[in-house]
């Protein structure tokens, strides 16, 4: 079927007011840009944006927070660091749940982490 106003509305927004999206106040950015281009526009998009982009980082990586390479030399230290502050999240986990038989034993694993 032929749609004769197709063409003359294709040029036109039609539905300006239903079409504005939220942008950072700072800088202007929409996430529509940030998903077409990957970039985010300033440090103020993390926080204008946090809720889809959290939401967006763990469909891509898995995860929303970076945990990076680490390095051979400094490897030891740093994987023991980075264990005991995993180990007092679920230690605070286990007390907030009133579950103390958890969290006697990651206090055990953690002093015997010798951090």
């Amino acid at each position: 079927m032929f749609d004769l106003f197709s063409d003359f509305f294709d040029g036109f927004d039609v539905y300006p007011v239903y079409r504005t999206e939220a942008r950072c106040p700072k800088c202007g950015t929409t996430y529509s840009q940030f998903r077409q281009t990957g970039k985010l526009g300033c440090a103020e998009c993390y926080k204008t944006f946090a809720s889809p982009l959290d939401a967006t980082l763990r469909q891509i990586h898995g995860n929303s927070e970076h945990k990076g390479k680490i390095p051979v030399k400094a490897g030891a230290g740093l994987s023991k660091a980075r264990k005991a502050e995993e180990l007092k999240q679920r230690i605070a986990k286990a007390v907030a749940a009133e579950d103390y038989e958890t969290a006697a034993a990651l206090h055990k694993e953690l002093k015997n982490l010798d951090v």
